[in-house]
């Protein structure tokens, strides 16, 4: 009889803690060093920090003011049933830019986007979105990316985190 409370308790846990956030992970998540990072939640295996399996690419190395650029969120782990991301771009004390897409499963909030629907593995997952440079660049950017690998179970077992972080700075 106890081990079926501890069962029953096990598993309680389990589905209150995946729909801790039913709405998406906090904004600001994808940073490993948040206090409310995405690893929280999804804690079935040990994070992946500057994961190889995940990319930007189109990010430039030294942006031009204003520009907009076409960016390609990709994220290839063969263990992916599903899968989730969140961006971030932070500036020390200034604008980090704007980051906007046509894709109706992300949603967007100045400088922070995410993945509103899980993308189902075919050989590799990837997301396309648009990031606009902020007027005034001063200082170095980073852009934390995050990538669930999840295994479609509805529980935050058997999850892996991603993480990786980019640095890009001003045009001379």
């Amino acid at each position: 009889m106890r081990i079926i409370l501890l069962l029953a308790a096990a598993a309680a846990f389990a589905v209150n803690v995946a729909r801790a956030y039913p709405d998406g992970a906090p904004w600001g998540a994808a940073n490993p060093a948040a206090e409310q990072h995405c690893a929280i939640c999804h804690f079935g295996a040990e994070a992946v920090h500057d994961s190889a399996a995940l990319r930007i690419d189109g990010l430039p190395s030294k942006p031009v003011p204003g520009s907009c650029y076409e960016l390609k969120i990709s994220f290839d782990d063969p263990a992916i049933v599903i899968a989730g991301f969140q961006l971030l771009a932070r500036a020390r004390e200034q604008d980090a830019g704007t980051f906007s897409s046509d894709a109706s499963e992300t949603e967007f909030v100045g400088s922070a986007i995410r993945s509103t629907a899980a993308v189902i593995n075919n050989n590799g997952v990837y997301w396309e979105i648009k990031w606009r440079a902020p007027e005034r660049i001063m200082l170095p950017i980073v852009f934390h990316v995050a990538a669930s690998a999840a295994n479609d179970d509805g529980s935050p077992f058997g999850d892996t985190i991603h993480y990786k972080s980019y640095e890009i700075t001003a045009k001379e």
